[in-house]
């Protein structure tokens, strides 16, 4: 797979933007780690802090159910952790999606999970049943969003995020689907205030995701 976009909070604040990149589709996140969250660009999450966030798209996908599904307006409010994947991918998607669900499963009260969504990008196969069988299978109240290339491509461009490359195919036919590794989460104020990379584990979910429910982001992050 090929390298995607990291963003680190100290460049993001050097370059004034999203410009600067990092890291490969199998970039190990970062633990949590003793002191204080001053002393830290990304605040003692396991994630990495953005120096300016990201506002939740508000293209329409279409939903396992075939319905239309806005994702800005649909999770108002609600911490969302959203990714961008495809149902046959052999290491990512399915790792991050496990560890999750994992997680979840310790997480007590329906007010502590976040709702978690994966855009199917593979979409010459990723279809609404397709999408919704892979799910179930971690997890059934994950959602499952797909939409055309270029409405997928757009959002991604708009999140500052490489757009999705379809590699040519195989002898057998099957082919690779380049897409962002990370996760966003978007905290109540509906912003994306951090990313996470390929690599987080189930502990580091279960000791932020209640952080992220109640978290007051610094000025800088805003």
């Amino acid at each position: 797979m090929r390298t995607d976009v990291g963003v680190t909070r100290r460049r993001v604040l050097q370059a004034a933007g999203l410009a600067a990149t990092l890291g490969t589709a199998g970039v190990v996140g970062c633990s949590n780690t003793e002191g204080s969250d001053a002393d830290d660009d990304n605040l003692g999450f396991a994630g990495i802090v953005l120096g300016y966030p990201l506002a939740r798209p508000v293209a329409e996908f279409v939903d396992t159910a075939g319905e239309r599904y806005n994702v800005s307006e649909r999770t108002a409010g609600q911490l969302t952790l959203m990714l961008f994947g495809y149902t046959s991918c052999p290491d990512v998607c399915p790792v991050h999606l496990s560890v999750i669900s994992n997680a979840l499963e310790k997480v007590s009260g329906p007010a502590g999970k976040p709702t978690v969504i994966m855009v199917g990008c593979d979409t010459a196969r990723d279809t609404p049943e397709v999408l919704r069988t892979y799910l179930d299978k971690r997890n059934e109240d994950f959602v499952g969003l797909t939409a055309d290339a270029t409405v997928i491509d757009d959002v991604l461009e708009g999140l500052q995020l490489p757009p999705i490359v379809i590699e040519p195919p195989a002898e057998d036919g099957s082919y690779v689907v380049g897409h962002p590794s990370q996760i966003l989460a978007y905290t109540p104020d509906d912003l994306c205030h951090i990313l996470y990379p390929f690599g987080v584990r189930a502990a580091d979910w279960l000791q932020d995701l209640p952080r992220l429910q109640t978290f007051d982001w610094p000025v800088t992050t805003r």
